[in-house]
């Protein structure tokens, strides 16, 4: 890898989003998926502040990610997340008060984890469980690093389980509720388009999984380095943001087949310039809403519900800024969405943006030592 191929990646990547701005035409189906997001999204927040859970974002970011255009889709993925919260918060509040106070230990343990999940994700049908699962057990060991007891340690893993079960329940029944609506539809108005895109998206036929050994195993060694140095500079120092930092490093080394096939480190370095875009603009939005909303409720809603469908779009486009679309969506949720009730400090938001920051710069430097290193050849021929 080169330095200046994040340079060209970040011009391709605004190219993209300019393409895709410049072209602003919702379709149904577009808007469709749209909506849905935002319904599922509104609900998560409403049911977390109903049962006064401490993290609203992270609901909120549950009822979004689970969200497919597809409720069989939608219902496969809201259950991987839910296994793989549960069994990464007992691996978590098991493991953590054990190693917390050895810091020895503990920072090659979390590094293990977040390696061998980002192996397993990179060659399973269940991606998407191993994701979280290494995700929410490396978040409870390091909360135990500061408990140092098991009865705090489980109460916060259980509140993690809680937060993800009530956003993706929103999502899934909101999915269910449009797919019931959409099959009504159907029977009454066979010529829909908004159905005939459904239809054929729910008949397409799934890609093939082909794996590479060598580079899964590559990709889970750099996330573990990463994810190992990201827990030491926070053990030491207290860095602020470290749930978002994982998440960066864990969430951009996970590939599709055809691109672990090509063995480049290029899809990653794609994924983390346009996961930077997406959070730099999402936080500068979101924190420039947050004091204009005066936390009232009603505004808080009509922004949240604007942020979200216009993420949503770009992320269903088709000029290539797909991905930008999805993490300017996750971010100005984590920015927006403030915990307990609607609050125009940007403080939190700052310190989540932070976090993502962080998790970017750790990794792209593991990435340029490991191609000086020959770590990982980088294909030419990979490289538009």
């Amino acid at each position: 890898m080169r330095p200046n191929m994040f340079t060209q990646i970040g011009r391709e990547s605004l190219a993209a989003l300019g393409r895709e701005l410049a072209a602003w035409k919702p379709t149904p189906e577009r808007a469709l998926f749209g909506i849905e997001a935002v319904v599922s999204v509104v609900l998560s927040v409403a049911l977390a502040h109903l049962l006064h859970l401490p993290n609203t974002w992270w609901a909120a970011i549950s009822g979004f990610a689970v969200m497919q255009s597809r409720f069989s889709a939608s219902a496969q993925r809201g259950l991987h997340r839910v296994l793989g919260t549960i069994i990464g918060a007992l691996v978590g509040a098991l493991a953590g008060p054990i190693i917390g106070d050895r810091p020895w230990l503990f920072v090659p343990v979390l590094g293990a984890i977040g390696g061998v999940c980002v192996y397993r994700a990179n060659g399973s049908s269940a991606s998407y469980a191993w994701v979280l699962g290494g995700i929410t057990s490396v978040m409870v060991t390091f909360e135990a690093h500061k408990l140092l007891a098991f009865g705090p340690t489980a109460s916060f893993a259980m509140l993690r389980v809680a937060e993800v079960c009530v956003g993706t329940f929103a999502c899934v029944a909101v999915s269910g509720a449009f797919h019931v609506v959409i099959r009504w539809y159907e029977r009454h108005r066979p010529a829909s388009k908004v159905v005939a895109a459904a239809a054929k998206s729910a008949n397409a036929v799934p890609p093939t999984f082909e794996t590479l050994r060598h580079a899964r195993m590559v990709l889970g060694v750099q996330a573990g380095i990463a994810v190992s140095i990201v827990a030491a500079m926070t053990y030491a120092f207290d860095l602020p943001g470290f749930a978002q930092a994982i998440v960066t490093t864990i969430a951009v080394m996970i590939l599709p087949a055809s691109a672990l096939v090509v063995r480049s480190q290029k899809p990653v370095a794609d994924k983390m310039v346009q996961r930077m875009f997406g959070c730099l603009i999402a936080g500068a939005v979101g924190i420039a809403l947050l004091p204009l909303m005066h936390g009232q409720i009603a505004a808080c809603l009509l922004a949240l519900a604007a942020g979200v469908w216009a993420g949503c779009h770009v992320q269903t486009g088709k000029e290539g800024a797909s991905y930008i679309g999805r993490q300017f969506t996750i971010a100005f949720l984590m920015v927006f969405v403030q915990d307990h009730a609607w609050s125009a400090d940007p403080h939190p938001a700052m310190l989540r943006l932070a976090g993502i920051l962080t998790g970017i710069a750790v990794l792209t430097c593991v990435m340029l030592i490991a191609a000086r290193l020959s770590f990982l050849p980088v294909s030419d021929e990979a490289t538009p």
